[in-house]
């Protein structure tokens, strides 16, 4: 962010410490059912708070604006009541509505009747939300209280109250966004390229023609034994392959290639295909590309992406990780890379997206929100 004039400032420890337990052993057993992990991500964010709220109460106490993500969202009616210019921004379309988080469930649940899939959907969003609830009571623990609200003078502008959320979504993805949010498009990184690892260079340039097998920033137990299963199904398919699992050893291994964080923007251009988990960012940045893709969704909105991946075109039905054995993700990756249509498809919605500004648009929508009497 630096290059651009604006200073970071980092508060707490890594977003992966905050909101998942050190234990491989809890994240193992959480990972079976999500229930499990919203306890103990919200166990975790409670822990935290306290630490969190330290650095981020001073901040919000001079802000002009803010825009929050979700694992924060609580804070926007914290500050909406202090008269503070507040969004929520979401990389998903996860608020509650009929047509809404019902897009991105893939089980017997959207066969429900519009009512209780209704009434569902907004339980999972108190769920989703309370998360932050612990950071939100000791953020407003350490603000300084607000005056009592007067006829002339009310505690929240009315033109704050309760905005549309900001869908940081891409049309090419999400083409019939939820009425009760705003789609502003892709926060694509607009900061100049970094360059890949010269050793990696020099395998992409030896191995042309390559995937990208990835799980992107999700914590992994056995980080090396799932990269061993990720270097077979390249292998079966008779490709090189780079593989992204965080927590793995980077390097060459078995004719495929390890690696940390990356630079998409550097490194698609050199694979063919690529088959993730299904985070907004991955899913985004391979659209980008123009490469057709395969995913295999583990949690939350991933099931989304992986859905409107399909509708849209850009790769074969996705699968469920009960599902994703070697022989599966081979026939998936197999089907991505020779049928034509998804070759197409994905070269059309990277033309979409190259004409998407969504980070400009945002910054156009925060800075009508510190204009009395307006908002976005």
């Amino acid at each position: 962010m630096r290059w651009a004039g604006v200073e970071p400032v980092v508060v707490g420890p890594t977003a992966d410490r905050t909101m998942w337990s050190p234990s491989p052993a809890v994240r193992r057993f959480a990972h079976l059912n999500p229930g499990l992990m919203y306890l103990q991500m919200r166990r975790a964010l409670t822990a935290r708070a306290a630490t969190l709220a330290d650095g981020i109460a001073p901040l919000l106490a001079g802000a002009d604006a803010v825009v929050s993500g979700l694992p924060t969202a609580r804070l926007v009616p914290l500050l909406q009541a202090r008269g503070v210019p507040a969004r929520l921004a979401l990389m998903a379309p996860l608020t509650p509505h009929p047509a809404g988080t019902s897009a991105w469930s893939h089980t017997v649940t959207e066969l429900l009747p519009s009512v209780l899939e209704s009434a569902r959907q907004r339980m999972l969003w108190r769920m989703t939300t309370g998360l932050s609830a612990a950071l939100a009571d000791e953020v407003a623990r350490r603000l300084t209280p607000t005056a009592p609200a007067t006829p002339d003078a009310p505690a929240t502008p009315a033109a704050y109250r309760a905005p549309p959320a900001l869908l940081a979504t891409s049309a090419a993805l999400d083409p019939d966004p939820a009425p009760d949010v705003q789609q502003v498009g892709w926060w694509a990184d607009p900061a100049p390229v970094t360059s890949l690892p010269t050793d990696l260079e020099e395998h992409l340039r030896r191995h042309p023609g390559g995937l990208l097998l990835a799980l992107g920033s999700m914590p992994a137990d056995r980080p090396d034994q799932l990269v061993d299963r990720l270097a077979g199904v390249a292998r079966r398919l008779g490709r090189p392959a780079v593989v992204q699992v965080a927590g793995a050893r980077p390097g060459p291994r078995d004719g495929a290639f390890v690696v940390g964080e990356v630079d998409h923007r550097a490194l698609l251009p050199h694979v063919v295909a690529a088959a993730h988990h299904g985070g907004a960012g991955t899913t985004h940045a391979v659209a980008a590309a123009g490469l057709p893709q395969v995913v295999v969704p583990h949690l939350g909105d991933q099931a989304h992406f992986a859905r409107q991946v399909h509708r849209a075109g850009l790769g074969p039905a996705p699968l469920r990780p009960v599902l994703a054995t070697p022989r599966t993700v081979v026939d998936r990756l197999h089907e991505a890379l020779t049928a034509p249509r998804y070759a197409a498809r994905a070269r059309a919605a990277a033309a979409v997206m190259a004409a998407e500004d969504g980070l400009a648009t945002t910054v156009r929508v925060v800075g009508r929100m510190t204009q009395v009497g307006t908002h976005g």
